[in-house]
């Protein structure tokens, strides 16, 4: 069994951009969904299993299969079903942050370790930035945009202005930090 409805979600979700096998729909995790979201295969073959179970998808027959991988695709049913949920209210932020825990439980002698994690963190943040930035500029220079580029752009949008402020409020801890003796 998956181990959420969202795991089965997110694999439909990439199975309405094509016929993929679990490797490719892993490699679709790994990049531009990593992100903001992330499954393991562990959760994708599962995931797999119960959309074909419940005839939302099915292997599709492709005329060469590299190394026994088995290709699925999304049926009407399971695009029907998407669609729902692509309609349903979302449910409560699951939000974990190990910054934010770390920082939460420190005391103040643990000062310095904390505006080291901040410091790690403001480095992680500004190369993060410059993917962004650098993806943003692809999609826009793009000849012939994608059909999904406004989409894309929303999602992009996201993940700037989230980073902005986690930039924004790395830098301000750093300068709290220093003022504390």
């Amino acid at each position: 069994m998956a181990k959420s409805g969202n795991t089965m979600f997110a694999v439909l979700g990439v199975l309405t951009k094509g016929v993929y096998s679990g490797y490719d729909i892993k490699k679709h995790f790994s990049g531009s969904l990593h992100h903001f979201w992330s499954e393991s295969y562990g959760q994708i073959y599962p995931a797999l299993k119960e959309l074909v179970a419940q005839g939302y998808a099915v292997e599709a027959s492709t005329p060469i299969q590299t190394r026994g991988q088995k290709k699925y695709q999304i049926t009407p049913e399971g695009m029907e079903h998407f669609r729902k949920w692509l309609s349903a209210p979302i449910g409560a932020l699951n939000y974990r942050d190990e910054l934010l825990l770390k920082v939460f439980f420190a005391t103040p002698q643990d000062k310095e370790v904390i505006r080291g994690l901040f410091e790690h963190e403001l480095g992680e943040l500004t190369n993060a930035m410059e993917v962004y930035r650098e993806q943003q500029r692809a999609l826009i220079t793009q000849k012939q945009p994608p059909e999904d580029l406004p989409m894309w752009m929303l999602t992009l949008n996201y993940g700037i202005l989230s980073t902005e402020a986690r930039l924004q409020w790395c830098k301000e801890s750093i300068e709290w930090l220093n003022q504390q003796r």
